[in-house]
């Protein structure tokens, strides 16, 4: 189960790896900036859900491998804008939220979701509550993209972006109720397919949360 759970949490990071490198060539940001992007869509989340539990060190700081998979796809992927920019480029500038970056983020957003609750059950225990499970399970998936955005000064995803907030908590009270009656990795696997279902939907069906619209006077 170790070995799968490994597995989970590198595609997890590939996916919000390809997702902060996309978005920092879009915001035209160097090789540095595509870097500390990547880095934080993919653990800003772990970060926040670790100081909150009070785990110390940051358990993505005793895993290496993490940041190094994380560090060779944000520059492979920046290398390779690089060399075929005229195309890439005007790609990613006209379809700012083009199919590959909402895929990658919906498969990060819902991996990290249901893998964020079992690391929050790690750190506090098996007896924590089931809204400190939750609550652990979508930081960690949203945590990340929160400081990205936050850095590329704009208003953060999970507030303006579709359906985004919503299909990670539903994930994660699903994955926290369905792992008490049936088997763990059967619960993950539905938990985690709903997230990605949703995201998608969200995306080709354009569904947004209502907002307020100032009318003319």
């Amino acid at each position: 189960m170790d070995i799968v759970f490994l597995i989970l949490q590198c595609i997890g990071v590939v996916s919000f790896a390809v997702t902060g490198t996309i978005i920092a060539i879009q915001k035209r940001l160097d090789v540095i900036g595509a870097l500390v992007f990547a880095l934080l869509t993919s653990f800003g989340g772990g970060m926040i859900r670790d100081i909150i539990t009070g785990n110390v060190p940051r358990l993505f700081l005793q895993r290496d491998y993490y940041i190094m998979e994380a560090f060779c796809i944000a520059t492979s992927l920046f290398c390779f804008h690089i060399a075929f920019i005229p195309r890439v480029g005007k790609f990613l500038a006209k379809h700012q939220h083009n199919f590959i970056l909402e895929f990658t983020d919906a498969i990060g957003l819902a991996l990290f979701c249901v893998l964020g609750v079992d690391c929050t059950r790690a750190l506090v225990g098996e007896n924590a509550a089931p809204i400190l499970l939750i609550f652990g399970g979508f930081i960690t998936s949203v945590g990340g993209g929160m400081l990205r955005d936050i850095c590329s000064a704009q208003i953060p995803s999970i507030f303006r972006k579709n359906i985004y907030l919503i299909p990670a908590v539903i994930g994660a009270t699903l994955y926290v109720i369905t792992a008490q009656f049936i088997p763990q990795m059967l619960a993950l696997s539905i938990s985690a397919a709903l997230i990605i279902a949703i995201r998608l939907l969200a995306y080709f069906f354009k569904w947004n949360m209502p907002v307020h619209k100032e009318k003319d006077a």
